[in-house]
Formats: C-alpha cells, sequence, structure tokens
C-alpha cells in the first residue's frame, strides 16, 4: 500500500526521465546483460576471441545506448570481470563509468559487493552529480537490483543492498528467482505464486522501513532448462508467468512491473531469435519497463544493435496500435466507398499519405531482394550488417559531465578504491 505508482527515475538530462504513472500506462526500453567476458569478433577468420571485460568496455557500451534514441534508459551490459579478479571494488568503478557516460537513467545497481562500505561511495557518487541526498531522492539516479533464490530468503549480499537501499533512498526492482524445477515447482502456478510471495516480502520491507520511494517489480517467473542446467526463459513456463505476474501488480496494485527477457547463449542468431520473440510478447502483455536482456557469460557489443531494432520495432508497434480500433476514422468506409472497388485511389489519397508513419521503417534489416543479398555476398545481418551499424553508432559522445563535478567523482572513486581494495585481488 506504500509503494508509489507514481514516480520518476531520473535521467542527468531531464529530457530523459522515465515517468512511472501507474501500470500498463507507458512502456520504456533498455538493453540489458551483466555479461563478464568481452567477446571479440575477427571479421577475416570470422571466429571470436574472449576476454574479461571491464570499465572501458562499461564505457564503451553506455557510450553506445546514450545514443540509440529507441533505449530510454541505459544500465549495464558489462560485469567488470578484470577489475573484480584484481580485488577492486568493480560496483563502484561500473557505476563511475556509467553515470559519466549517458545523460538517461543508469538503470541497475547490483549486489556483487565484497565489503558494505562499498554502497556508501556508490551513494556519494549519484549524490554528487545529483545535487545532494535531497535531491538524489526526488531524481534517483540509478535502482538497485533484488533477486533473491528463493522466495523469503536473501544471500548477505542481497542484504546489505537492501540495508543500504533504506538508508539513502534508493528505489529498488526486484525479481524473484525461485528456479523451475531446480529449486521450484514445476507448473508455472505454483512458482507464479511463490514469486509473487517474495515480490510482496520485499516490497513490504521496502515500504515500512523506506516509505515512499520507489519499487518495481521484475515479473519474473524464473525456470532453468533441466536437460541443460541453463537459463530457458523462452519456456512457456516462464512466459506464461509472467503474463499472471502483470496481471496481478497492474491489476490488484496498480503498480508498473519490469522485465529482463533473454538467451543464455553467445550465438547471435539465437539470441537475435529469442529476443525478438521475447520482447514482443512483453510489448503486448503491457510489461512497463522491458530490458532486453543478453547472454549473461559473454557479450559481444553488436548484439546492442540487435537490441535497438527490437526496441524500434516494439515502440512502433504500441505507438500505431491505436489504428486497429474500429473508429470511425480508422474505418474509412466512405472514402472506400469514393476509392471504388479497384483500390487504385489509395496510394495517393490524402488519407494514406498523412498516414505513412503507420508503416514500418526498419533501422538496420537487410530489405534488398534475394537476388540482390546474394550478388552483395549474402550477408548476415548479426554478423555483417549489424556490425557496420555498430560503427555508426560508436560515433556518438555523450554531454561531458561537468568539470567539477567529474573531479568530485574522481575523489570519491579513487578514495573508495584505495580504502576497499581486496589484498587477494
Amino acid at each position: 500500500a506504500k509503494a508509489p505508482r507514481n514516480f520518476v527515475c531520473a535521467g542527468r538530462d531531464p529530457e530523459w526521465d522515465l515517468i512511472f504513472e501507474g501500470g500498463g500506462r507507458k512502456q520504456f526500453w533498455a538493453p540489458e546483460s551483466g555479461a563478464t567476458d568481452h567477446l571479440q569478433w575477427d571479421s577475416a577468420k570470422r571466429n571470436y576471441s574472449r576476454r574479461r571485460a571491464n570499465a572501458k568496455d562499461c564505457a564503451h557500451a553506455t557510450k553506445i545506448i546514450d545514443g540509440v534514441d529507441d533505449f530510454d534508459s541505459n544500465c549495464y551490459v558489462y560485469d567488470l570481470g578484470e577489475e573484480g579478479q584484481l580485488g577492486l571494488p568493480s560496483e563502484l568503478i561500473k557505476l563511475d563509468a556509467i553515470l559519466r557516460n549517458t545523460t538517461k537513467f543508469g538503470g541497475n545497481y547490483c549486489t556483487t559487493v565484497s565489503d558494505i562500505r562499498e554502497h556508501d561511495y556508490s551513494a556519494k557518487l549519484a549524490t554528487t552529480i545529483a545535487g545532494g541526498e535531497e535531491e538524489f531522492r526526488k531524481r534517483p539516479l540509478f535502482w538497485s537490483v533484488y533477486n533473491p533464490l528463493g522466495t523469503l530468503q536473501m544471500n548477505k549480499f542481497n542484504s546489505w543492498s537492501l540495508r543500504k537501499s533504506f538508508e539513502h533512498h534508493w528505489p529498488i526492482m526486484t525479481g524473484v528467482a525461485a528456479a523451475a524445477p531446480l529449486v521450484g515447482p514445476a507448473t508455472a502456478a505454483a512458482n507464479a505464486a511463490i514469486t509473487h510471495a517474495g515480490l510482496l516480502w520485499i516490497t513490504a520491507m521496502k515500504g515500512l522501513y523506506d516509505p515512499g520511494t520507489a519499487v518495481l517489480n521484475n515479473n519474473m517467473v524464473f525456470c532453468l532448462d533441466p536437460f541443460t542446467g541453463r537459463g530457458t526463459l523462452t519456456s512457456s513456463h516462464f512466459m506464461l508467468g509472467t503474463v499472471a505476474m502483470n496481471q496481478v501488480w497492474h491489476d490488484l496494485y496498480g503498480l508498473p512491473t519490469c522485465q529482463y527477457t533473454g538467451m543464455g547463449t553467445a550465438s547471435l542468431d539465437q539470441e537475435a531469435f529469442g529476443l525478438g520473440m521475447l520482447m514482443m510478447m512483453q510489448t503486448l502483455f503491457g510489461t512497463d519497463m522491458i530490458m532486453i536482456q543478453h547472454s549473461q557469460e559473454a557479450l559481444d557489443p553488436t548484439t546492442l544493435v540487435i537490441a535497438a531494432e527490437i526496441a524500434h520495432y516494439g515502440k512502433h508497434l504500441m505507438s500505431t496500435f491505436d489504428q486497429i480500433i474500429p473508429t470511425k476514422e480508422n474505418l474509412a468506409l466512405e472514402l472506400a466507398k469514393q476509392v471504388g472497388a479497384t483500390g487504385e485511389g489509395w496510394m495517393t489519397s490524402e488519407f494514406n499519405m498523412a498516414r505513412i508513419d503507420l508503416f514500418y521503417k526498419s533501422l538496420s534489416l537487410d530489405q534488398t531482394p534475394p537476388d540482390t543479398w546474394v550478388k552483395q555476398g549474402s550477408p548476415s545481418w548479426c554478423h555483417d550488417i549489424c556490425r557496420e551499424k555498430l560503427k555508426e553508432y560508436e560515433k556518438h559522445e555523450p554531454v561531458p559531465m561537468p568539470k567539477d563535478i567529474a573531479e568530485k567523482m574522481d575523489a570519491i572513486v579513487k578514495e573508495g578504491t584505495e580504502l576497499l581494495k581486496r589484498q587477494d585481488g
């Protein structure tokens, strides 16, 4: 009851504020992953090399996301595997890389810290940009994320992060990962009930200890593939559970929902299939914050181009939805009588020309005829065309952080790194 229905997740530029107005009213899009490794494609050999991801990779991806208009929010796609191995405070360094390189909402701030004080340094970083603690509470630049593995339990790291969210008034985005059939029931109804219980529990705790601060619940009813042990978010279990959760949180509570849905694979063509299918379902389910989740093991930044096309289409779909409502204007029956049975006058009619934007215009898809495509060397959309489009996206430079703020951020990260670096790193 204390969870606000209306709230803002702020961009450094207010033009990019995410303004939530209850459940099922608006839809926002962002890519998301958390991959610990970077995949580098060799176009000549047509194969990948793999290395630990680092802060430079995170900053590079953040700049790309900042420049794509169909992404309403930023969110990290790389975890800092390299810094983590060195014993550095990777969540602090990652948050610094994101907030410096976008004017959009920063997205997920996660739980993986080895010292609870790292959260305090992250809070200092954000309040420095926002202009103080009160300003950050009014205009939060990120939310903290919780994925308890089960119904009513948290590990130490989730607990630390939730406690610090009370202290620093961070909004939270939470999901419950009762992973069927490993540690959850095999039926979507039973798993949805368990997931729902966990979300109620965390939402209520946030409302009790930090009333008035936003909670955005992830409608994920999680499952694993029992035959491989990997994630299977394309399963009917997952999708049916998602529908149920959206209905509960929208219809019973009037609260918006979030979803990150994706493919546990490094294959770009399989990711494109899975992401396209899953994201359009999320669009039609009415999920409020749709996070396009890439493989969380190793990431090729070309997936950002694939995600941009999917978000572009999803936003197009919903922005043109009203055209199917059979109003007098949409049916155009009088005009149909005038045009007549041959239909030859439709294309040049004022009616059609005024509505030409109802038809989808792709960002990157190859729409050449088959013969032309073959003559051009049969380029792959994922590996060739999207990779060329990525070069265009990489040219974007975000609005720089003001010099005085950047210098304060440098000092916070330096102090935090020196204090929190693990000696075993």
